[in-house]
Parts: C-alpha cells; structure tokens; sequence
C-alpha cells in the first residue's frame, strides 16, 4: 500500500501491518512518520526496539539472525533498519526478501532509504513487495502538501494562532533549508506561548536568527569572489546544511552556463531545476558566462558526479572537501 506521512495514521488503521518502507530524506518528516508508527503499535502491545544501520553483509546477517530468534512467544520486536543504498540492487533485493520470509508477527521491520533514487526499477520491487502487508511512504508526490501538514500540525499541536502571512512565509521558506525553519517555527512558538504569531514577528525573529542558504554560496561564486566562497562553504557546513541542495544549486547554475553558451537544453528529467533557477538567474550571470571555459565545466560536471556518489555513501568528509574545490574551479 502507497502513502504518505500526511496520511498515514489513516492507512495503518486499515490493516494489520508488519513492514513499513519509508523512503525519505528530511529528519522532520522521518521522525513524524516514525511517531505515527510508534503510537499505532504502542496502542497495541509492548515492544522491544532495535536500530541498525546496513553497511555491509555482515549487518544484513546480523538482522537476519535477531529475527530468527523471535518466536511466537517473545514480545514484539520492532526493527529500524536503515539502508544508505542509492539504488535497488540484486543483493538488497535478496536480503529484503529473505528477512520478508524469517519474519513472523511479533517482528516489525521499518526500513529507512534516505538516499534512494526513486525510479523505474525501484517502482517494480516496490510494488511486488507491497502486495502483502507492507506500507510504502513516500512523500516525493506530496511534497507542499506535507510541509503544510507538518506546519499545522506543529501549530495545533502547541495551541497557538499565526496569521496566514506568516504560514505562507514558512511555506515559501521551508524548501531551502527544512531543518532550520523547522527549528524556527518551535523556537518562535516557544517565545510567543500565548499571543498570535504575525508575519511581523516572525520575519524579526528570522532576521535576528538567519543563516546563509546555497544562494549566498552561489551568489560569491558568480562574482569570482573566491575567499568569500570558501568562507561561506565553511559556514554552510557548520550549520549542518544540507549538502543535497548545494549540489543541486550549483548543478543547476553549471546547467544555465551551458545553455546561454552552447544553447543546450536541460535535460527534462533535472526536477531540481526549478527550485534554484529563478534565484539564480537574478544575480548578474553574464561574466561567468562569458568567462567559464567549457573545459571548466567538464571539471565541474565530473566533480559533481563524484560529489553525488559521495553523497550516496554517505561520505560527507569527502562530500565538503569537493564542494570546496567546485566553490572555486569556476573561478
């Protein structure tokens, strides 16, 4: 069965379920989609709780060997089995199965996949698997919708007011940096408990909080300002941005230089595209148009690609030190 966080209480209600695959990036989303899944089991029995994180084969026997162990007689065990791959391949389809078939129903798997490339393939294992009492959370297709889910809930749930400004504000706002809006939305209902959150109040208090975003980083790349850059990379990394849209932002302005060069088109498969182009394109481009050679855009396109297998794996060590190459190979 496919859904989302936004309407998952809903789903699970319908049926008894054991496995639930979620498959997403953002810790807000990750952690209220989990919440829903506690408070369902919770209603209904107590239960030990095991996290583990797959890096090789030897994890998967681990998992394969804890679930031999339960019987019809144990309590409830709950699995949170967290898997980094960026894709389905043979091998992970062969343990997913396989730790499918030990199971019983005293053990509940919840796989996370938060670097997954939802495709094709993806799409087939995943709706094979699902034909069986499996929920599939994917919140890709659903993306506005389950910010304004999260948003108001996070509003009811502390019974405070905010003003439509305000609320749109934070939607508008959400996409660039999830965590750290997230945070100032708590922050903010915590320093006005009892009163109405106004977009006065809220842009003041963001103003006295803000950080930098991919803008500022992209922004002192175009002007060639290279120490800046850097400067700005290192304050990025401290504030635990999230690297995915620093790749994407800067894949996006690679993407712009081509096309006013060479007119080539983007491909129509980039969905990133439209996120950062518009803000891109207010800087003034025309000079690092003129002046990137198309052998610096070769460099940066193969960096990239390595930055994004990096990312995969979960190498972010690797992950900052190629983004500070890429802050200053265009220069």
């Amino acid at each position: 069965m496919l859904t989302n966080t936004m309407n998952l209480k809903q789903t699970i209600d319908k049926k008894k379920i054991q496995t639930y695959i979620i498959l997403e990036s953002k810790y807000i989303f990750i952690k209220e989609t989990q919440e829903i899944i506690y408070k369902y089991i919770d209603k209904k029995k107590s239960c030990k709780i095991t996290n583990i994180i797959i890096k090789n084969y030897t994890d998967w026997e681990y998992v394969c060997n804890q679930i031999k162990q339960q019987d019809l007689f144990s309590t409830t065990h709950i699995f949170n089995i967290t898997v980094y791959d960026s894709n389905i391949s043979t091998f992970l389809k062969i343990n997913m199965n396989k730790i499918g078939n030990l199971s019983n129903v005293k053990v509940i798997k919840i796989f996370y996949f938060p670097k997954l490339k939802y495709n094709f393939l993806c799409n087939n294992f995943f709706h094979n698997y699902i034909k069986s009492s499996i929920v599939l959370i994917n919140n890709s297709f659903s993306y506005t919708n389950n910010i304004n889910y999260w948003i108001n809930k996070k509003i009811k749930k502390n019974n405070v007011k905010i003003s439509l400004s305000a609320k749109n504000f934070l939607l508008k706002k959400f996409y660039i940096n999830i965590n750290f809006y997230a945070n100032l939305l708590e922050k903010i209902i915590l320093l006005y408990p009892n009163t109405r959150i106004t977009y006065k109040k809220l842009y003041t208090y963001y103003t006295k909080t803000k950080q930098l975003e991919y803008y500022d980083w992209i922004k002192s790349i175009i002007h060639f300002k290279q120490n800046q850059a850097i400067k700005k990379l290192y304050a990025l990394k401290k504030q635990k941005y999230d690297t995915t849209i620093l790749i994407n932002s800067f894949k996006t302005l690679i993407y712009i230089i081509l096309y006013y060069k060479n007119k080539i088109f983007i491909k129509k498969n980039y969905i990133n595209l439209t996120l950062y182009k518009k803000k891109i394109m207010k800087l003034s481009i025309y000079s690092i148009i003129k002046k990137t050679t198309l052998e610096k855009i070769l460099l940066a396109l193969k960096l990239l690609k390595k930055i994004e297998l990096c990312s995969q794996h979960n190498n972010k060590k690797t992950v900052w030190m190629n983004l500070k190459t890429l802050s200053i190979i265009l220069i």
